[in-house]
């Protein structure tokens, strides 16, 4: 059968692995660095991520990225996104047979406002290995992926020629794809996503009620669609799983690592900036700016969340200002 290799031991690493064997595809290899993951992850479990009575196969791992990728015919990302350009690197230089990346990370290329995916291609572009990349995107916390919780999620890529032969990687009986050939659209969906969660976070840390959320992600449902538009993506992709369908499922669940950080800076202010998690909004909301400020792209919130991130302004003041906007229609 042919050969998966998921790059990444951590918790989407573990829970893409355990859909891709569910869906009745056994090759698995996993690639990671941390050998106490790699090691639980031969007994079935993963506990830095995943309580004890989570049920996991017994996946074959190795810290060896040479013998991981060794005649693979799909390599899965799964790190951090400021890993993802240094691990293309590395998974370049290693390859002896073709293979389709299949990428799950989520947010922006590392030094570049290139989305994941375009990022990947282009540094994949002159191996002739590289078949294709495609993205998996939309509303899927790990956490719920292991539990067999039903999960739709979209296979993107523009053509969809190699989405279509991973199809039945993701397909078993908690877990569906469809096809999403707007590749801007759904990757713009899933990084302004998390930038809304850190400001849900904050707002819900802070005493403010569920009127206030829905108004913070509906405007900013608003402001993503104006950058879309400009970015060149698709309007009707924001309306589905890797736009509205990833903002519901990470602006309002404590499973969501932006939603956690939001709510503690809203108790410990930049202390929170400390936390060891990977939070992509924060990485998001840098490279969105930059866009935004050379493309003049009106965002009042992905603004306003800049400068309470920076300490210039409180919450209540950013409310203030934006509150101060002029009328108009919506």
């Amino acid at each position: 059968m042919n050969k998966i290799t998921i790059i990444g031991s951590g918790a989407m690493g573990s829970a893409v692995a355990k859909v891709i064997y569910d869906s009745g595809y056994k090759n698995i290899v996993i690639y990671g660095i941390d050998k106490t993951e790699l090691s639980q992850l031969k007994e079935g479990k993963n506990l830095k991520y995943f309580p004890q009575d989570t049920k996991l196969p017994h996946f074959q791992t190795t810290d060896n990225l040479k013998y991981a990728l060794n005649n693979a015919s799909y390599i899965v990302i799964a790190v951090p996104s400021k890993f993802v350009d240094s691990v293309c690197k590395d998974i370049l230089k290693n390859l002896n047979s073709q293979v389709i990346i299949i990428n799950v990370s989520k947010g922006f290329y590392p030094n570049s406002n290139l989305s994941l995916q375009e990022g990947l291609k282009q540094a994949s572009k002159d191996n002739e290995k590289v078949m294709g990349v495609v993205s998996l995107l939309g509303p899927s916390h790990a956490e719920e992926i292991v539990k067999e919780q039903l999960t739709v999620v979209s296979l993107v890529e523009n053509g969809m020629e190699n989405a279509k032969k991973v199809q039945k990687l993701f397909s078993n009986d908690y877990f569906r794809n469809y096809l999403q050939e707007d590749e801007i659209g759904s990757e713009v969906g899933g990084a302004y996503k998390n930038i809304l969660a850190i400001a849900s976070g904050m707002l819900f840390g802070s005493g403010y009620g569920i009127n206030t959320v829905a108004a913070l992600l509906t405007r900013g449902l608003a402001e993503a669609r104006r950058f879309n538009k400009q970015m060149g993506g698709k309007e009707i992709t924001l309306m589905g799983l890797t736009g509205i369908g990833d903002l519901i499922v990470t602006a309002l669940s404590p499973l969501s690592r932006n939603y956690s950080f939001g709510q503690e800076f809203a108790k410990k202010g930049k202390e929170a900036l400390n936390t060891l998690l990977t939070v992509e909004g924060l990485t998001a909301i840098k490279s969105v700016l930059e866009i935004a400020q050379r493309k003049k792209i009106d965002l009042p919130i992905v603004f306003a969340l800049n400068e309470i991130l920076l300490g210039n302004i409180t919450l209540k003041q950013a409310i203030s200002e934006i509150w101060k906007r002029g009328l108009k229609a919506e």
